[in-house]
């Protein structure tokens, strides 16, 4: 795998952090993925280091150099948030159907 700048890794992980809602976040027991229509990537631990892996055009860049903890932190809250704001979401559309049922007359 080729090496991903730290410049670029930053500025990636940036855009990746202020729009997070475009790249289909998920959690998983490796790390953190994600994708949109141009890029893949995830953020995993290997045995000393996280790593932030980019996938474009079928090939994989690769940057361990940079410090990934706090980025991983940083996406794991940016998506329990998301997740919160879908779960409030729901509970309010639910809500409002409740309410529109019981104002319906028999």
């Amino acid at each position: 795998m080729p090496d991903l700048k730290i410049q670029e890794a930053t500025l990636l992980f940036k855009k990746i952090h202020s729009n997070p809602k475009s790249y289909d976040l998920q959690v998983n027991e490796d790390g953190i993925a994600g994708r949109d229509d141009k890029i893949s990537f995830r953020l995993y631990r290997t045995e000393e280091r996280v790593a932030f892996e980019v996938t474009i055009d079928g090939l994989t860049f690769t940057n361990t150099t940079g410090e990934w903890n706090n980025a991983m932190i940083m996406l794991k809250s940016t998506i329990r948030k998301i997740e919160k704001e879908q779960e409030n979401l729901k509970i309010e559309q639910a809500i409002d159907k409740l309410r529109k049922y019981l104002s319906e007359e028999n």
